[in-house]
């Protein structure tokens, strides 16, 4: 029995905008896997990523198919004299099963692959966090050693005293512009600490402990920014693509299953078409 409310061409537009879609996605999916490079996580998960994020439009295309046939016949089934397997709609199912099948082991192998570039990303922040410790505690030790020779050197710290003492003149000259002053004034600061390190003999020591807690804050603070990027990557791109790819699975199984039977492929006879 056919639909008498649609128009004659209505079944023939959704089919063929169904085959567009699907035609379209598989020409996309052979795009994005040329050339190949499976060894390469990265790589890997991008195309996975993308994949999955276009699985939907070859469902939307079968949903066409379906919705033709359906206007058409008022159901998916064949005349009785038709051979399904020779049919569009046979192979169409085929490929619902086929892409069900690659979404279902995409899930798996997705998941561990982005734990994997996680665990990467993560060995790579801690190693690059523990290079930048053992650089700053390099640096630490040499503003030491220079605090020590310029507070024991009797020549620098009287080079000091007079740079100081011409600095105090200069600012109390009101010669100087803005700019000018501030840097005086910095300076003038920067003299005053190094003076007060000779003054203190625990000072230089305070000093480079201050300095290396200042940067241990800023690398460790830096180091668990990166940490919870890595982490976040691993859940949006890992979780979030393998549950999608989880359900296209699902989705693209039960259109198969649906349109065999229909087709008659599955559980008996053939069901014949609604006249």
């Amino acid at each position: 029995m056919k639909a008498t409310n649609s128009s004659p061409s209505a079944p023939f537009v959704l089919r063929l905008v169904g085959i567009i879609l699907i035609l379209l996605s598989l020409i996309d999916y052979l795009t994005l896997l040329l050339p190949p490079n499976f060894a390469d996580k990265a790589w890997f998960a991008d195309v996975t990523s993308r994949i999955v994020d276009r699985g939907i439009i070859p469902l939307v295309g079968m949903g066409f198919l379906f919705a033709g046939a359906f206007l058409e016949t008022g159901n998916f089934a064949l005349p009785d004299r038709a051979k399904a397997i020779v049919t569009p709609r046979f192979w169409i199912m085929l490929l619902a099963a086929l892409l069900g099948i690659c979404f279902l082991v995409a899930f798996p192998l997705h998941l561990n692959n982005t734990r994997q570039l996680s665990d990467q990303a993560l060995n790579r922040i801690s190693r690059e966090a523990d290079d930048a410790e053992k650089q700053l505690d390099a640096q630490v030790q040499q503003q030491r050693d220079q605090f020590k020779a310029v507070t024991s050197d009797p020549n620098q710290v009287k080079q000091i005293e007079e740079t100081l003492k011409r600095i105090e003149e200069a600012l109390n000259s009101n010669q100087l512009t803005g700019e000018q002053k501030t840097q005086a004034e910095q300076q003038r600061q920067q003299l005053q600490a190094v003076q007060s390190l000779r003054s203190n003999p625990n000072a230089v020591e305070e000093r480079a402990k201050e300095i290396r807690n200042q940067g241990l804050t800023a690398i460790r603070d830096r180091r668990q920014q990166l940490e919870r990027q890595a982490r976040g990557e691993f859940w949006q791109r890992g979780v979030r693509v393998g549950i999608a790819s989880l359900l296209l699975s699902f989705a693209y199984f039960i259109v198969s299953i649906s349109g065999l039977r229909e087709l008659g492929i599955l559980k008996g006879k053939r069901r014949p078409a609604m006249r």
